[in-house]
């Protein structure tokens, strides 16, 4: 771990159903566990209200209980603590819960679960859980882009308040990773603005830029910053793409106020569609 790393993971949370989409979640928490030396938790969550019978319930208790099971051989195989639950309830109020009870730093999981009888989708459950978690959320889709350890990180950043725990988780894991930063400032595009509106937001831009590029310098980090115009969620997918991101870390909201773009509704566009893996750390 570097020594200037201020984000401390010790406890990682990972949703599953045995989806594909959590396998894929659990890869990642794995990967980041053996450079933090975190253990992980595994939760797996039977929401009975779907559920016609108690037979039926029972299937799938035990169903997950397997997968839990399976789960942690997994992890425990590459070297890494595993602790397994099996909860009943609403799938995010239940996460959410383990967050509380089990001191976790960050949750792991997949943006879609298993679909057919509706039993455990992870689908809506992900993007409530980005919504409400204070901890730091890393949701991953099936079949993500990107290469693990992580290479390159993307920061996409406002230089508000609100993105600065952003910055710090993402300089902080590239610095575990000897990764590079990939900083991203967007100047909004879309509203009309006088000349002297769009240089306030290019300053702005700028700023954040150069308070990434600082907290690398500090951290040994090496960042290259980009200043972009345009619209913010489809300029940030755009450049994972580009660059073959591994990994983008951004922060729940941003500026607000008419004359700032709010990185709330940013944020859910990005989980929603990146196939890049998404960190999302709360304000």
């Amino acid at each position: 771990m570097s020594q200037h790393a201020a984000v401390d993971v010790d406890r990682i949370l990972v949703p599953t159903d045995g989806s594909e989409g959590a396998t894929s979640a659990l890869d990642h928490a794995v990967t980041i566990a053996t450079e933090t030396d975190a253990t992980i938790h595994l939760l797996a969550v039977v929401d009975p209200y779907g559920l016609s019978s108690v037979t039926e319930r029972r299937e799938v208790e035990a169903e997950l209980e397997a997968v839990v099971a399976d789960a942690a051989e997994r992890v425990r195989n590459a070297g890494i603590t595993a602790e397994t639950a099996v909860e009943a309830g609403f799938p995010h109020k239940e996460i959410l819960n383990a967050v509380e009870d089990y001191g976790v730093d960050l949750i792991a999981m997949g943006t879609h679960g298993r679909t057919g009888l509706d039993r455990y989708v992870l689908g809506s459950v992900a993007e409530k859980v980005v919504r409400l978690s204070p901890v730091p959320v890393l949701t991953v889709r099936v079949g993500a882009a990107g290469e693990r350890p992580y290479r390159d990180v993307v920061l996409p950043t406002d230089g508000s308040d609100a993105a600065a725990p952003a910055e710090r988780w993402g300089v902080d894991l590239a610095s575990q990773f000897d990764a590079t930063v990939r900083a991203l400032s967007v100047v909004p595009r879309g509203r009309i603005r006088s000349s002297e509106t769009e240089a306030a937001y290019e300053e702005a831009a700028q700023k954040a830029l150069d308070r990434v590029s600082e907290r690398g310098t500090a951290a040994g980090v090496a960042v290259q910053t980009t200043l972009e115009h345009g619209v913010p969620h489809r300029s940030i997918l755009e450049y994972c793409d580009d660059t073959d991101a591994d990994l983008v870390v951004l922060g729940t909201h941003g500026r607000t106020g008419v004359e700032r773009f709010v990185l709330g509704s940013v944020a859910e566009k990005v989980v929603r569609l990146s196939e890049t893996p998404v960190l999302v750390v709360p304000a």
